[in-house]
């Protein structure tokens, strides 16, 4: 799409922002060349006079998209909370009407044996939290277990404990921060395509799964409190676990007594719907110890994450002070905005509606991707597929990264945006949960496209 020439305004303040302000994933001192002006339906507008439909939910977090209707509905529910209270904190057992309203809404599609919660500002501070809550447990109770399970290419954010059980990308984003917090290890996971024991799925036996308890043995169970996990990695690429393996870890976290710490922060609030589910463990009946939340929560219109617990759980250990909380847990803006976005789920069933387009969905990138031979595998349960892309299918030879980037881009100049993931060759396609079928296929349009552009094979070749 043909770029506009900025105004001397916009010039300004884009170079403003290359000076000053420290963006994520792209290297210090850059910027996209544009700002973000406004976005609407599932696009997004830009200040040089483009535009790009949303095929990732930007961070897969943007669940109602940009609908008119659904933007001034959480905005009136905003504002009027910031009118009438600004600020509460939730200590001392303080609360208001927008943490009741908002808690009220999740324990109507959280697992039933989920019934306790605790608000964070995001999905890093949430498993955060739920890491500090299970330490905080055995330690009441007297154990010796303090030491933390993970897998490999799991992403859980960007915090010193998260970050500790974070190894997306060779462990990109903790190596600079090295040593890590003691205590963690990482077992190997489900990337089936790629399998770390070299087997094939399903003859494996889903040997990945039941692995976990010959770590466990290894470390002592004695001294293991929790096992994180995503049951389909997101930011590695929208890997999914076969539905077999999260049933088996849970068995084993149970035979010895490790919490199972599920983290739905990307797969939740039916971004990974297949009949309606809110979340994926309910796909396949388990229910968590912890369950950590964020992103759709609020459809990201405002920052929220949350922490679920089951009554067992506390009635077990966490009766009496909780000494974790930021500072702003359950802020009243955040919670109106949550309240308001799960009314508009269950109203308009858009947990249903992600259902029926992420099949479709699912369909269209495996017809539009069958006659290009570098695009190797299409899975991911809902609406959080993955397009893996490599260069030689028969060795899994991956593109130069280079390469990678440059599709990226290449579909982002034809009108789609498409994020690349943080460390393996694969593409997210995940668009808002309010998709249309004609939507879908015009992303697929332009996906297919960008796909047949021969320019980004021959970077880095």
């Amino acid at each position: 799409m043909a770029k506009a020439k900025q105004n001397a305004k916009t010039q300004k303040l884009v170079a403003w922002d290359q000076e000053h302000v420290l963006h994520g994933i792209i290297p210090m001192g850059f910027n996209a060349g544009f700002l973000v002006d406004h976005a609407d339906g599932v696009s997004l507008y830009t200040s040089d006079g483009r535009s790009f439909l949303d095929g990732s939910s930007q961070l897969m977090c943007v669940e109602l998209g940009y609908r008119e209707q659904y933007k001034n509905e959480v905005a009136e529910a905003v504002a009027a909370e910031i009118k009438k209270l600004p600020y509460c904190t939730n200590f001392w057992g303080f609360s208001t009407e927008s943490v009741v309203a908002a808690t009220q809404a999740l324990n109507e599609i959280t697992p039933e044996a989920i019934t306790k919660y605790i608000y964070t500002p995001g999905g890093g501070e949430a498993v955060e939290i739920a890491l500090i809550m299970s330490r905080t447990i055995w330690k009441r109770l007297g154990t010796q277990k303090y030491k933390v399970v993970s897998l490999f290419n799991s992403y859980h954010g960007d915090y010193w404990g998260c970050n500790s059980c974070t190894h997306v990308g060779q462990s990109a984003f903790s190596n600079p921060l090295a040593p890590m917090v003691p205590g963690f290890f990482s077992v190997p996971d489900y990337y089936c395509y790629r399998c770390p024991l070299a087997r094939t799925y399903p003859e494996c036996g889903v040997a990945c799964a039941k692995l976990v308890e010959q770590f466990i043995l290894a470390e002592g169970p004695e001294s293991v409190a929790a096992l994180v996990c995503e049951v389909q990695h997101g930011t590695a690429g929208c890997i999914p676990s076969p539905p077999e393996w999260l049933p088996i870890v849970r068995e084993i976290c149970t035979k010895y007594d490790v919490h199972l710490i599920v983290d739905e922060v990307m797969t939740g609030f039916g971004r990974c719907s297949e009949n309606g589910n809110p979340f994926l463990c309910q796909l396949s009946g388990v229910t968590p110890d912890f369950l950590t939340m964020a992103k759709g929560i609020t459809s990201a219109y405002m920052p929220l994450g949350a922490v679920g617990m089951t009554e067992e759980l506390f009635e077990k250990g966490l009766r009496g002070h909780i000494f974790s909380g930021p500072t702003y847990t359950g802020h009243p803006a955040a919670c109106a905005a949550a309240a308001k976005v799960m009314e508009i789920y269950r109203r308009d069933k858009i947990f249903e509606n992600a259902a029926k387009m992420g099949a479709y969905l699912g369909e269209q990138l495996k017809a539009v991707t069958a006659d290009i031979p570098e695009v190797v595998e299409v899975a991911g349960y809902g609406m959080l597929k993955g397009m893996e892309v490599v260069k030689n299918p028969e060795t899994k030879e991956p593109f130069p990264f280079e390469a990678l980037v440059t599709l990226q881009e290449t579909a982002l100049a034809k009108g789609l945006y498409v994020r690349l993931s943080g460390g393996a060759p694969r593409f997210m396609v995940c668009p808002p949960l309010v998709c249309t079928k004609e939507e879908i296929d015009q992303m697929m349009a332009i996906l297919a496209d960008a796909l047949n552009d021969p320019g980004w094979r021959k970077v880095g070749a």
